[in-house]
C-alpha cells in the first residue's frame, strides 16, 4: 500500500506537518509520504514560501486588538506570501478576548503595506483562520483608504460606512498584483454568509452575529457601488470574516481556492493513481468542512486530477466529527473521529494525545480495512 497524506493543522494543537508526522507513523517505513497543506488559514505563508524557495521577512504590527506584536510574511523575489493568521488571527487572542465586534484586519493591512514598500509586485495573501468579521474595513485602513461613516452611530463599532475615500491609497497598489487564497467558499453576507457563518467561532453570541451579518449587508452594498463589481458573489468573498469581499472588490484581486492553488504548486497534480489511499483531515469535521476547507479540496482535487484509472481512496480524519452523512455522500470513502467519546477538550487537545489518537485512528482503519 502506498499513501499521501495531506492533513490540515489541528487549530491550537498541531501543525499541519505534526499531523502528518502523526499519521505517517502508522505506516510502515517507505509506504507513505507527507505533503503540508493550508487552505489559506494557519500555515499557509510558511508551506508556499518554502515551495518557492524564499525567506521571511517579520515587521511590528497589531493583532486584532490593537497590540503591537510581531509577525512574518514570506518572500520569494518580488513576491510576498502572507496569512491572515499571522496578523489577524485567532491563535492571538485568548478565549475570553474573542470578541468578533472589535476585532480588526488592520495588522494583515500593514504586512501587505509593508511588503508594498519594499518593492513586492505580487502578493498571495491567505484568508483564513482570522479572529475578525470586519469585512476588511481595517486592512483597507493600513493601505490608506478612509471611510466617511454614519455619525449619528459614531459610538458604535458598527457604524454604516457611507463613503469610501481611496485618494490616499498606498500607490504602489497601482502595480501589484494581488491574489486572494480563500478557504471558505462563502458569501460576504446572509444565511450561508461571513457573520453567521463563522462569527460564533469568533465569540459572537447568536444575536451579535446577526447584528454583523446586517452591517455586512450593508457594507456589501457600498462596497459594491465603490467598485461596479457584485461584491456579494465574489468567490471567497466571506472568507476571513469579508476580507475576501474587500480584496476581490476593492482591490481588484484574483480570488482562487487556497488548497487548490498550493496543490498545483506542490506539483501532485501528476501521479494521483500511484497512491491507494490520500488522508486528509482537519481539528473539526462538519458540514462546513465541505465550503472550501483542505480535506474538501484534496477530495475535489483528486476527483478532478486522477485520471480515469485507479482513483485513491480519500480518508478524512478530524478531532471531532459532526454530519458524518454529508462528508460520506460528498465522496470520502471513510470520517473518524481520532478523539476518543467523551475526552475533555484539554485532553483532547494535548499535542501528545492528539499524536497518539491520529496513529491509532489509522491503525485501526487499516486493520479494518485490510481484513
Amino acid at each position: 500500500m502506498k499513501a499521501l497524506i495531506a492533513i490540515d493543522s489541528f487549530k491550537g494543537c498541531l501543525t499541519s506537518a505534526q499531523a502528518g508526522n502523526a499519521a505517517l507513523r502508522a505506516f510502515p517505513d517507505g509506504c507513505a509520504e507527507i505533503i503540508p497543506v493550508s487552505d489559506g488559514g494557519e500555515g499557509f505563508s510558511t508551506i508556499l514560501t518554502g515551495c518557492l524557495g524564499g525567506t521571511f521577512r517579520t515587521v511590528s504590527c497589531h493583532d486584532p486588538l490593537g497590540r503591537v506584536i510581531s509577525a512574518k510574511y514570506g518572500v520569494a523575489g518580488r513576491t510576498a506570501v502572507i496569512e491572515t493568521a499571522a496578523a489577524s488571527g485567532l491563535g492571538l487572542l485568548r478565549r475570553n478576548e474573542l470578541n468578533p465586534v472589535l476585532t480588526s484586519s488592520y495588522g494583515t493591512g500593514e504586512l501587505m503595506l509593508d511588503a508594498l514598500e519594499h518593492g513586492a509586485e505580487e502578493i498571495w495573501l491567505g484568508l483564513g483562520g482570522s479572529a475578525t468579521c470586519d469585512g476588511g474595513i481595517g486592512l483597507l485602513q493600513a493601505l490608506g483608504y478612509r471611510f466617511r461613516t454614519d455619525e449619528a452611530k459614531s459610538g458604535s463599532p458598527l457604524v454604516n460606512i457611507q463613503e469610501i475615500d481611496s485618494s490616499c491609497r498606498c500607490k504602489a497598489l497601482d502595480s501589484c498584483k494581488i491574489t486572494g487564497f480563500y478557504d471558505a467558499s462563502v458569501p460576504f453576507c446572509g444565511p450561508g454568509g461571513a457573520a453567521r457563518m463563522f462569527a460564533p467561532q469568533k465569540g459572537a453570541s447568536p444575536e451579535i452575529a446577526e447584528a454583523l451579518d446586517a452591517w455586512l449587508s450593508k457594507l456589501c452594498g457600498t462596497y459594491s457601488r465603490f467598485s461596479g463589481k457584485d461584491v456579494m458573489n465574489i468567490p471567497g468573498a466571506g472568507a476571513a470574516g469579508g476580507i475576501g469581499g474587500a480584496l476581490g472588490g476593492i482591490l481588484s484581486a484574483k480570488m482562487v481556492p487556497g488548497i487548490d492553488r498550493l496543490l498545483e504548486i506542490s506539483g501532485r497534480r501528476q501521479g494521483l493513481e500511484s497512491y491507494d489511499l490520500i488522508i486528509t483531515g482537519e481539528g473539526k469535521a462538519d458540514r462546513q468542512t465541505l465550503h472550501g476547507k483542505v480535506p474538501a479540496g484534496v477530495l475535489e482535487y483528486v476527483k478532478k486530477h486522477a485520471g480515469t484509472g485507479k482513483r485513491p481512496k480519500v480518508i478524512l480524519i478530524a478531532g471531532q466529527v459532526s454530519d458524518r452523512e454529508q462528508l460520506l455522500d460528498a465522496g470520502f470513502n471513510a470520517v473518524l473521529q481520532i478523539t476518543p467519546a467523551g475526552t475533555p477538550l484539554s485532553d483532547a487537545l494535548d499535542p501528545a494525545n492528539a499524536r497518539r489518537n491520529i496513529k491509532a485512528a489509522i491503525l485501526d482503519y487499516l486493520s479494518k480495512s485490510l481484513s
